[in-house]
């Protein structure tokens, strides 16, 4: 019988800033966008024969210690939020977790478990209250007997998309192996500027916040031979060379919907809709910098009325002539106005019983891989959960050709998807990562 999984928590306390925060940037206000966890899994940071224990204190305080470091470069990732409108860059910390994991890592990595995973990310037990007041950032170091370690990092989606994630990360990393950190140089004021905040945020939750819930995971890796074959599949007239995102999403999109519609037992379908997140810094005009910190993502939305037959080359048409309009009306649809209708027709939508709303969003091409705390690089880099029902999250596997997607549908449609069998000619189903 396998060993039972156990997280015995070494370590709880805040991480402050090395240096305090100077007065003129307390006060960080969230822009016009409205936790998001990624885990990081690393083999042992001293292959010594050294006892185990002394060396995981070790990393932990050098972990603490560079954190500390960095969160300088961050301001508003040690404050907290207020009033949610803006975060106060108090300098309280960030949340810092130190575990010890009584089985070796190649347990979790020969067969992941979505909600094995969840054990290693930091988890919040808060009320209403104390979420609204919320730390923005929280780190769960996890430490195995076998001397892996798994780095769990949650950042407030108020203030963090993947690019801001990413480059979070990197800089930690670069600050714990005493690296220059001129390659992580960040901007921290183009999302004010572009886009001030307005009062009313207050008391607008985001599409994402207002369904939180706990639904099946399953987890699917399109390898890069499999995704060539796909995209020669779904390549038509309109959209000849299609990306390899366009293509996943095309193709799990379709097996959702063939799920849903054969769960529903309706006679007549509701028509399906799309919401792919999209980064905006190379959208704008002129373009944000690279390493813009912030939530600078939009969603556009594809919508499949119930008369349309589902095929691939069609799906990756929509996508591609949405996105194309997205591009060219960016920055009218930015507007404060028109965050208001997008925001509540995204809310209406997805509250709904008569529309089929699904989202996804994309970590594809951005360096978590590149991570070196000084210990090599990960060996594999995963979500740490997926908050809400329909919701689709891509990330590079990690020689960056193919595609990890975790996806969450209702128990019985998530059965009837991973029996499909034209996703599974396409897609393994949580497969081993050593």
């Amino acid at each position: 019988m396998d060993k039972e999984i156990k997280v015995e928590v070494i370590r709880k306390e805040p991480v402050k800033p090395s240096i305090p925060t100077p007065n003129h940037l307390r006060s960080y206000k969230f822009s016009l966008f409205y936790h998001t966890p990624v885990v990081l899994f690393y083999s042992s940071s001293n292959p010594s024969t050294d006892d185990p224990h002394t060396i995981a204190s070790q990393t932990s305080q050098l972990l603490r210690k560079s954190l500390s470091q960095t969160l300088t470069k961050f301001p508003q990732f040690a404050g907290r939020i207020r009033e949610n409108l803006s975060v106060e860059c108090n300098d309280e910390g960030a949340n810092f977790i130190e575990t010890r994991i009584n089985i070796p890592l190649s347990k979790i990595l020969k067969k992941p478990d979505p909600e094995t995973i969840k054990l290693l990310i930091p988890k919040s037990n808060a009320t209403k209250y104390e979420v609204a007041i919320a730390c923005m950032l929280a780190v769960q170091a996890n430490f195995f007997e076998c001397g892996g370690i798994a780095i769990g990092v949650c950042l407030s989606h108020k203030l963090a998309d993947a690019s801001t994630i990413s480059t979070f990360i990197n800089s930690w990393a670069a600050e714990t192996t005493s690296e220059s950190g001129n390659e992580f140089e960040i901007s921290q004021l183009d999302a004010l500027s572009l886009f001030p905040p307005h009062d009313s945020l207050a008391s607008r939750p985001s599409p994402y916040e207002a369904v939180i819930e706990e639904p099946p995971v399953t987890r699917l890796v399109f390898y890069a031979s499999r995704i060539a074959a796909l995209k020669s599949k779904v390549a038509g007239a309109i959209v000849k060379n299609p990306t390899r995102v366009e293509a996943v999403i095309a193709l799990i999109w379709k097996c959702a919907m063939e799920a849903k519609r054969s769960s529903s037992g309706r006679d007549h379908h509701c028509p399906s809709v799309m919401y792919e997140a999209v980064n905006i810094r190379k959208r704008l005009v002129p373009n944000l910098p690279e390493k813009s910190i912030g939530n600078l993502v939009w969603n556009y939305a594809v919508k499949i009325e119930p008369e349309n037959e589902i095929e691939l080359q069609g799906l990756v048409s929509l996508h591609r002539k949405a996105i194309g309009e997205f591009t060219e009306s960016c920055e009218e649809r930015l507007t404060w106005e028109a965050t208001c209708r997008h925001t509540s027709e995204m809310n209406d939508f997805i509250k709904s019983g008569d529309i089929e709303t699904y989202m996804s969003s994309s970590w594809c091409r951005f360096p978590f891989y590149e991570a070196n705390f000084g210990w090599g690089k990960p060996l594999w880099v995963c979500m740490g959960s997926v908050p809400t029902k329909n919701l689709v999250f891509l990330i590079d596997t990690k020689d960056g050709d193919g595609i990890e997607a975790w996806l969450s549908l209702s128990a019985e449609e998530m059965t009837l998807l991973e029996r499909n069998q034209e996703l599974l000619a396409f897609a393994s189903l949580n497969p081993s990562e050593i």
